[in-house]
């Protein structure tokens, strides 16, 4: 049987003492770690307790150097971020459902355990029509202005505290394990892809399964690598050379995609590393695709 990550309580890690980058954060590890309540964290069921955990801000390497990977992670440039907060595992079925009302999603209902499946059959713009329903429940401001189906006028509220979607660079980072491993994994976690995803390789069956049942990274994140795709807040574009601090991709309303990363339950192996990239058109509906939320 698999171990279940789940944590049986609140847990805002809001400082982190050096971890290894092989071994799993968890509520016991050392540095400054706030059991209770926070206005930072919260629960939206009785289920999977979706927290977020701080990444601290720093400087990485993002993408693959040359003659490595696919074209698309080139050039391999030093990008900084600031600190962020970013949700354990990807929505759930039963965090939408919570706070939408709805449940979309391809394979809603079918199974017994259909709460803590990962949250996917939605769009980049439906993603981001819940971080915004879940910004006011929390009475926090929405990060997303939104008007059209598309999400293609869809904008970040400058000065908001709400829920959004990750920027490239924040998830690759936070995936990498942010300070604390440095990208140091080809996988979220690991370097042995089975530890740490499902992929098209060892599911169990045709589609998504539990969130928190593989290994985590080093932040205590799961689910990164495999399982679903996650939407970034990116559009696609060419990745611009020379150093970057909190890049947010292409200005330019009018690119047609929008970034995924991290693969999924029918990807194949070399579709799992941290640094792959796709993109997809932002309405596009498909049971491969999820989402994770940050927030400042």
């Amino acid at each position: 049987m698999k171990k279940t990550y789940f944590m049986a309580g609140i847990v805002l890690v809001l400082g982190l003492a050096f971890v290894a980058c092989d071994t799993p954060a968890n509520n016991n590890m050392g540095g400054d770690v706030s059991h209770g309540y926070d206005a930072n964290d919260y629960i939206w069921n009785e289920d999977v307790e979706n927290i977020f955990i701080r990444v601290a801000g720093g400087t990485f390497q993002m993408g693959s150097p040359d003659g490595v990977g696919n074209q698309n992670e080139r050039p391999m440039r030093a990008v900084t971020v600031s600190a962020f907060y970013i949700s354990r595992f990807p929505i759930t079925q039963g965090q939408w459902y919570d706070v939408m009302g709805t449940n979309p999603s391809t394979f809603t209902f079918l199974r017994s355990n259909w709460r803590n499946l990962p949250m996917e059959g939605v769009s980049w713009i439906q993603a981001a029509r819940f971080a915004n329903a879940l910004s006011l429940r929390e009475g926090l401001t929405p990060a997303y202005s939104i008007t059209g189906i598309t999400g293609v006028n869809a904008t970040l509220v400058a000065g908001a505290n709400g829920f959004r979607l990750p920027t490239e660079a924040q998830w690759e980072f936070a995936a990498g394990g942010g300070t604390l491993c440095n990208n140091n994994f080809t996988f979220s976690g690991s370097n042995d892809h089975e530890e740490v995803a499902w992929y098209s390789g060892n599911r169990q069956r045709a589609g998504t399964h539990e969130v928190g049942l593989l290994q985590p990274n080093a932040l205590g994140l799961f689910d990164m690598t495999g399982n679903v795709w996650e939407w970034t807040q990116d559009w696609y574009g060419a990745y611009p050379p020379g150093p970057a601090t909190n890049p947010t991709g292409p200005a330019d309303a009018g690119q047609r995609s929008r970034v995924i990363r991290g693969g999924s339950w029918a990807s194949t192996e070399s579709n799992l590393r941290i640094v792959v990239r796709d993109n997809i058109y932002p309405a596009f509906l498909g049971g491969s695709i999820g989402f994770r939320l940050v927030r400042p």
